[in-house]
């Protein structure tokens, strides 16, 4: 009797996205390894912790890394990192912002639920431009004393509203303001790990759960030497407001073993590979009475250098009931309502699962 056996929990397979409402992704018997041995004795967390990140800076060409209990961690810390500038006083009187710069900007544009992680630090977010603009003189004039950091929202890049990352990170650093990307899902390319750091952009954070296939409750910080060093100072173990966003020794070492693995890839046959995945699913599916055409998009949701598989339905309305369909069956697929269309990411899936996604979506459809 296995695990999901014991506790009457239902297994799926995961054909939609690296959502942590799934769990995000799976990691790799070598990455599971390097955790259990991690587990077996005691270390040192802030050796660990900097010795795990300079390696992994090394891998990632960046000046330093953290570990971080996954990126919306990775948030709370940063803007800890950008309001108190590493002041040990301030920080362990956090959420209190008194005589300390606690004004995070954020484009109008960009706001989300995972910006919640910024206030949760006590900064209070204030917004620049609207929802169809921001202009750069909008940014500029409203640093002011009181503004702590930027935080840019990558997942934005491909949306209207924006200002670009260059002309952001420009105005900000003009003002001697810090500027943060959350990037938590901008993988693959793997070029992504130090292109916003190579643009200027103080602190960049990634998901450790998503694409990186290392633990779900895991993230990176990655950046200028000068503000991981603060990281270091002022994130867990040590007390303050960050204690909550306590990293294991198992997380962060499994964590580098999956970013060894990821940077050694064969990106572009691993991206063949998700193709095929998703051409086989295709020929399942096409021709089936209720499908009125597929199509396989080179991007994912934001933006993403990968595959994913659309299918456009005949009959409106259809597209929430496959997919539910789909996970009655034990399979998660995306469905678009308003376009009518169900959608397929290669991500998490092996070469076998996806038969078994195109067969039941054949049956379904």
């Amino acid at each position: 009797m296995d695990i999901f056996e014991e506790l009457g929990v239902k297994k799926y397979i995961n054909a939609h996205d690296t959502y942590t409402i799934y769990g995000g992704s799976r990691m790799s018997a070598r990455t599971l390894k390097t955790m259990e041995e991690m587990a077996g004795a005691f270390v040192d967390m802030e050796e660990l912790q900097r010795v795990l990140g300079d390696r992994t800076a090394g891998l990632t060409h960046n000046e330093g890394a953290y570990f971080t209990n996954g990126a919306s961690g990775g948030l709370l810390l940063a803007a800890c990192v950008c309001m108190t500038r590493g002041d040990l006083y301030h920080y362990r009187k956090l959420p209190d912002t008194e005589d300390i710069p606690s004004e995070i900007l954020v484009m109008r544009a960009q706001r989300n639920a995972y910006d919640k992680a910024i206030e949760a630090s006590g900064a209070q977010v204030a917004e620049i431009g609207d929802a169809d603009e921001t202009l750069e003189f909008e940014l500029e004039g409203r640093i002011t004393s009181r503004t702590a950091g930027v935080f840019y929202f990558a997942s934005a890049l491909y949306q209207r509203g924006s200002l670009s990352l260059e002309k952001t990170i420009a105005a900000a650093h003009g003002k001697g303001v810090p500027v943060v990307v959350d990037a938590a899902a901008q993988l693959p390319p793997v070029e992504n790990l130090w292109k916003f750091t190579e643009m200027g952009a103080d602190m960049v954070i990634f998901s450790g759960g998503k694409t990186l296939c290392g633990p779900q409750d895991s993230g990176l910080i990655l950046g200028k030497r000068e503000y991981i060093e603060i990281c270091r100072n002022i994130g867990s173990p040590r007390h303050g407001i960050c204690r909550s966003s306590k990293t294991s020794r198992e997380a962060m070492a499994g964590l580098y073993k999956a970013v060894e693995q990821y940077c050694s890839l064969n990106h572009r046959e691993q991206k063949e590979k998700m193709y095929q995945r998703n051409v086989s699913i295709q020929k399942k599916i096409e021709g089936r009475d209720s499908v009125l055409g597929t199509k396989i998009i080179a991007k994912g949701p934001v933006g993403q250098e990968y595959p994913r598989l659309f299918c456009e339905l005949k009959q409106i309305g259809k597209a929430e009931e496959t997919a539910d369909k789909m996970r009655e069956a034990g399979i998660y697929i995306g469905a678009v309502p308003e376009e009518n269309m169900i959608y397929i990411s290669p991500l998490n899936l092996t070469d076998k699962e996806a038969e078994i996604v195109g067969d039941r979506l054949a049956e379904i459809l």
